[in-house]
């Protein structure tokens, strides 16, 4: 028995002496003092001294010690420990001290059982001698908290006839199981439960508390990341990490607020399928890191479909969306379809320069439909042509749209024709793909982006401008003479496509030729593009002379060079900047189409104008024009009178007469979303179409009206816990009357089909075995009656470990309530002291715990300092 017992038990200890009457070689001590009272301080010291070890060495052969009293009947105590994440390292430090005291205050007779538990339980010790235990020696799955195993593993190691009672240090915080259910077990055994609550902190804890993202975003589309994080501290530093399957896509350090903080990161996501996010946050000093990092699933669908109508068989809308990863299909209006299941596979349907004449009623109502009940995305780009169309009044088309319908338009802002030249280097070298030097390419060499730049600035002008073509190698080949556009569109858009590499480099002859041909047109602005990725074969002198005739000739000629080495760089530029063009060096032969609008843009600015132009401006704040700042518009040469409705946002407005003109305009209608541009792109805008924003301007518009989901789209979610695989569909189809079937493909094993079980409405579950960590393809089959109603196969991301969940950071304080129903049903207590909890009635049985220990080494330690005392005080002459 230790002292320690000692001292959680007074109320049982008194003093005993084994042999009483050893105790009177006491009376001796006085005659010694009576003796020594005439000498001298030093001396009456010693004689103490001597008097205190003769007294302690009596205490000791008379065998004094201290008894307690013990109780009666046996106790055995056993304490559940948690050891879960959700306990802190100051938690864990006070268990261990908690268990050590509670050892120590235990009887020799008693016996103390330890289990350690978080999402398992294990014996760290059976009931025995009541000794300390190292709780880091027994350590246990901490990803969750199961109280009930725990107390179950505890109720079944108390053994028979002895007082049981079970001691559990824990937040009462279960994650997993129930800790009620065991109460019934507990009182039938007699075993009533005290808990103990940890401390816990948090005072300087980083957490991440949400990661939230579309459960589908579009291939190739821009879309946030929202991350909740969590800050106890003062304002600090972290760094915040994102990875998509375990790769890290970006970090970045940023400063968090005491509070809740959230951060919006934009990604463009290119790989479809199932993938699996994290957001993860470091910072110095950090409590818990447990909580660090939250998953989400992220899924990929296809490009955003987008189905665009227009009389014209050009588009530049549909140009510059395939530029930017939309999948058009462009049809004429004649083609539109009268049935709404015709139109729910579109994310999107646009509108440009439709009239009238080839919708019908229908159509237009089929229109309506899949906006207002289905969410489909509806855009209207078009000038007075279609919005002063009289035979859309009175239609589902005038309905749908934000503004009015009015027949009136402003001035037009005319220009003159534009003359154009373009010559394009096909030597051998622009064969070559355009990373690998080495290999040819039908559709991804140089020559294959310099054919679609150049068919991108034929559809960008109008019929009235004059455009010609010189392909050359060692020799230049008119593809087609300066011409009016309305003679030779069809003549450039089928030979272009046809180009084909071969031969050496010199453009020397095609420019002279561009040259004579542009002076001979005798129209003001006259513009040549040239567009080379080798060395020529004459030397740079020979071409000054030509550079000087351009000049006087006022044509001024923009060079491209493709390629990433600097043969003709000098040359190329002195062209350029002694004509009044722009020199490019361009590496990323991709950007060559929207280079070449504006520099064909640029051009069409220098031509004069007849009348007024008209300047936009920026309504208000808008997701479709985030990033475009109110100076960045170009002028317009005109815009289709309209007025906006009741409850429409008014993004881009022309201020005339002191009342605001919309030009692009949107509004809630029904589910969907529709947006309206009030100019023409072939003629009232046709300056922005090179412009720097047209492309962010237009992705952004339509990703802002898109509907988010069709009912050919899923989202699939893979978890993986307990070796275990969930596989959840979430379908957007509002009929769930099919059968859903899943065949998984492992890879070299054979595939395997599973069933998708209803859980929630639109959201099914299929249970598949954990495969290695990786991307497999699996096949969606939904059946409707004996018929297959639709197949499609998407990519899974099986993740390599099991799921860690994070429901241990949720509850930021104990769960008293459990606590306390589980200790007060079976007689127990929470935060009860520890002599409460091992405290009994003592009873006969006694135990004795002999002084000795003390009393010899304090006589030893007097007699010594008897002895020195004697040496250094003299003694008085008698």
């Amino acid at each position: 028995m230790s002292l320690s017992y000692l001292f959680a038990h007074p109320e049982t200890v008194s003093l005993s002496i084994r042999h009483p009457a050893l105790l009177l070689a006491l009376l001796v001590i006085p005659v010694f003092v009576v003796r020594t009272q005439r000498g001298t301080s030093g001396q009456r010291a010693a004689l103490l001294c001597r008097c205190g070890a003769y007294g302690l060495v009596t205490l000791a052969l008379a065998g004094v010690a201290l008894s307690a009293r013990l109780p009666s009947d046996h106790l055995s105590i056993v304490v559940a420990v948690d050891r879960s994440e959700s306990i802190d390292a100051p938690g864990r430090q006070w268990q261990q001290r908690y268990l050590d005291r509670l050892a120590a205050a235990l009887a020799p007779g008693d016996e103390l059982g330890v289990v350690v538990f978080g999402k398992d339980a294990r014996v760290a010790r059976p009931p025995g001698r009541p000794e300390p235990v190292d709780l880091e020696a027994a350590p246990v799955s901490a990803t969750a908290t199961d109280i009930g195993m725990a107390l179950q593993t505890a109720l079944s190691l108390f053994p028979p006839e002895t007082e049981r009672r079970l001691v559990l240090l824990s937040d009462g915080n279960e994650t997993r199981g129930s800790a009620a259910a065991q109460m019934a077990r507990a009182t039938r055994a007699g075993v009533s439960i005290y808990a103990a609550v940890p401390p816990h902190t948090r005072a300087a804890d980083v957490s991440v508390e949400k990661v939230a993202v579309a459960p589908l975003v579009a291939e190739g589309s821009v879309f946030p990341i929202r991350v909740i994080l969590r800050n106890q501290a003062a304002a600090r530093a972290v760094v915040l990490s994102l990875l998509i399957d375990d790769e890290p896509i970006g970090r970045e350090s940023i400063t968090l607020q005491p509070g809740l903080n959230a951060v919006e990161v934009p990604y463009r996501m290119t790989g479809p399928g199932s993938h699996r996010l994290r957001a993860q946050v470091q910072a110095a000093g950090d409590a818990i890191p447990g909580n660090n990092y939250r998953d989400a699933t992220l899924m990929v669908g296809g490009k955003s479909r987008v189905l665009l109508v227009s009389p014209q068989p050009r588009s530049p809308l549909a140009d510059v969306l395939r530029r930017k990863d939309f999948s058009v299909t462009a049809i004429g209006p004649n083609d539109f379809p009268t049935h709404v299941d015709d139109l729910v596979g579109y994310h999107c349907v646009v509108f440009e320069d439709v009239t009238a004449a080839g919708m019908n009623a229908r159509r237009l109502e089929a229109l309506e439909r899949y906006v207002k009940d289905f969410g489909g995305g509806f855009i209207v780009a078009a000038g007075e042509r279609t919005y002063g169309d009289t035979g859309f009044k009175r239609t589902a088309f005038e309905r749908i749209l934000p503004v009015t319908l009015e027949p009136r338009q402003p001035p037009r802002a005319e220009r003159e024709p534009l003359a154009l030249f373009i010559l394009i280097d096909h030597s051998n070298s622009m064969g070559y793909h355009i990373r690998n030097r080495l290999e040819r390419s039908e559709d991804q060499s140089k020559l294959a982006y310099a054919k679609r730049a150049a068919l991108a600035v034929v559809n960008q002008l109008k019929d009235s401008d004059y455009v010609g073509l010189i392909v050359f190698d060692s020799q230049p080949f008119e593809v087609a003479p300066l011409r009016a556009l309305k003679e030779n569109r069809a003549v450039l858009l089928e030979d272009i496509p046809r180009l084909q590499p071969g031969g050496g480099t010199d453009f020397y002859d095609a420019l002279e030729s561009a040259r004579a041909q542009l002076v001979d047109s005798r129209i003001g602005t006259k513009h040549a593009i040239l567009l080379t990725d080798g060395d020529t074969n004459r030397g740079a002198a020979d071409h000054y002379p030509l550079i000087a005739a351009l000049a006087k000739a006022d044509i001024s000629v923009t060079t491209i060079r493709i390629g990433d080495d600097t043969v003709n760089l000098t040359l190329l530029n002195d062209i350029s900047s002694r004509t009044g063009g722009q020199f490019h060096h361009v590496e990323n032969v991709e950007t060559l189409p929207e280079l070449l609008l504006k520099d064909t843009t640029q051009a069409l600015a220098q031509a004069p104008r007849r009348d007024q132009t008209f300047a936009p401006r920026i309504g208000g704040i808008s997701q479709a024009l985030r990033g475009i700042k109110p100076n960045d518009l170009p002028d317009l040469n005109g815009y289709a009178y309209s007025r906006a409705k009741p409850g429409a946002d008014v993004m881009v407005y022309v201020l005339a007469r002191d009342k605001r003109d919309p030009v692009l305009a949107a509004w809630q209608y029904g589910l969907g979303r529709v947006v309206t541009f009030t100019a023409s792109l072939d003629d009232d805008a046709e300056s922005w179409v090179g412009w720097d924003g047209f492309g962010k301007l237009w992705s952004q518009v339509v990703h802002w009206v898109v509907r988010e989901q069709t009912p050919w789209d899923y989202a699939l979610a893979v978890r993986r816990v307990d070796g275990q695989a969930t596989l959840t569909l979430h379908s957007f189809e509002d009929e769930d009357d099919g059968v859903l079937m899943a065949r998984v493909f492992p890879g070299v094993d054979q595939p395997f089909d599973v069933p998708f079980v209803p859980h929630a409405p639109r959201e099914f579950v299929a249970r598949i075995r954990a495969l290695p960590g990786g991307r497999y393809p699996l096949t969606i089959t939904k059946r409707r009656g004996n018929r297959e109603a639709g197949q499609r196969t998407e990519l899974i991301t099986m993740p390599e470990h099991d799921e860690e969940p994070q429901e241990e950071f949720e509850a930021d304080h104990p769960n008293q309530a459990l606590l306390s129903q589980l200790t007060a049903g079976t007689g127990g207590a929470v935060d009860a002291p520890l002599r409460s909890i091992v405290g009994r009635q003592p009873g006969t049985q006694r135990f004795d715990h002999p002084l000795d220990w003390l009393f010899i080494p304090a006589a030893m330690l007097l007699f010594l300092a008897d002895v020195g005392l004697q040496r250094l005080v003299p003694s008085r002459p008698s």
